[in-house]
């Protein structure tokens, strides 16, 4: 072998040395990167669990329940925050205030989770409040209970308690998004079984996330968690969904009317507001009518000074509502307080351009009675 061969080998041999040194060198450093990385996670996650360090209940059960009248996002929040509890140490137990609606069951059978149970008294109880801080939407006896916490995305309710509270309340489009979030924040794995539950009730309470309370946090929630329940098509499944949800069979009016109510007090004011679907406006017009004349049976059972039936289509990402007062003192004041609607056909009051219950219907309603108190 030459001279110049010998030496040209070397240098051969030399360059790959560097180069494999450099490379070594370069994939060690991001290991090391990672592993800083994964170590400021874990950090992360030690400090946001140290959230619920000092939270009360440790030494009994704690109760995870939403409002009255119970949807698919009060039930899918309390039993996947329930799990998380007890993931970070807890005994909790998801509970309901009464039977589910037919999307709910349908969800909860999917899932093959169990039904939760009816707490028929909160008196003395560790609770856990999701999806509403309201004690008239809550189980009976919840002013004398131990409450620990509320997860919540609607306005601040009536609920009060003198001691440290976990308290997460957002401006976002479901309850479930928010559990979503802080499953993430602590670092904890969410079964397939539990995506499905946080996704359909994230779908169910923001129309498909069509509705004006949708955040990106809602968006980003619904990728991942579907990829986690493995559903591929989202449309699909919320029309899925939305059919179970429309379905009123074997329910009687009054069911109907009780089957999403809920009650609320602004100003020494108290009114309920019962919510129903329609599949389009003759269905609406008609279930109108039905509400209408099951109204004045259950006034005196709700026990409310205002009482209204709101009925809402959603198509194509148009909602229209139309809106039945339960007597004339709460036609009154509806009309007072939104005389903006678009037309009354003798038994509703009618919006094409959309009434939400939280966003609108109940924020107009309690700005009206403070600056026009009853007499």
């Amino acid at each position: 072998m030459s001279t110049k061969t010998t030496i040209r080998k070397i240098l051969i041999f030399s360059v790959i040395a560097v180069l494999l040194a450099a490379f070594a060198g370069f994939y060690a450093g991001r290991s090391i990167e990672r592993q800083k990385a994964e170590e400021s996670r874990q950090i992360l996650y030690e400090l946001n669990r140290t959230s619920i360090e000092n939270m009360d209940g440790k030494d009994g059960t704690v109760y995870v329940i939403g409002h009255m009248s119970p949807d698919t996002d009060t039930v899918a929040s309390s039993i996947a925050f329930a799990r998380l509890l007890c993931m970070l140490g807890y005994d909790a137990k998801p509970m309901i205030t009464s039977p589910v609606n037919h999307e709910t069951r349908f969800v909860l059978e999917q899932a093959g989770a169990e039904m939760p149970g009816v707490l028929e008294d909160a008196s003395g109880e560790y609770i856990f409040l999701v999806d509403h801080s309201e004690y008239r939407q809550a189980a009976p006896g919840m002013e004398d209970a131990h409450i620990v916490g509320i997860m919540d995305h609607h306005g601040v309710g009536s609920v009060s308690t003198g001691q440290q509270v976990l308290y997460d309340a957002r401006p976002i489009g479901a309850t479930a998004s928010i559990v979503w979030l802080n499953y993430l924040n602590f670092g904890l794995e969410i079964d397939a079984p539990t995506a499905y539950l946080l996704l359909t009730a994230i779908l169910s309470d923001t129309a498909n996330l069509t509705s004006s309370t949708v955040t990106t946090a809602d968006r980003e929630a619904v990728a991942a968690l579907s990829k986690i329940a493995d559903v591929s098509d989202i449309d699909a499944l919320y029309r899925e969904l939305y059919e179970r949800l429309l379905s009123y069979d074997g329910m009687s009016d009054e069911e109907i009317f009780f089957s999403d109510y809920k009650k609320y007090e602004a100003y020494g004011v108290t009114f309920g507001i019962a919510g129903v679907n329609a599949v389009d406006e003759a269905a609406a017009a008609l279930l109108a009518e039905r509400m209408e004349a099951v109204l004045p049976d259950v006034y005196p059972q709700a026990g409310m000074d205002l009482l209204y039936a709101l009925i809402s289509i959603r198509s194509e990402g148009r909602k229209i509502d139309y809106v039945v007062p339960g007597n004339d003192y709460s036609r009154q004041v509806f009309c007072e307080a939104f005389p903006d609607y678009d037309e009354f056909n003798g038994t509703a009051y009618i919006y094409r351009k959309g009434m939400g219950r939280k966003t609108v219907f109940v924020p107009g309603l309690t700005e009206y009675l403070g600056t026009y108190p009853r007499e």
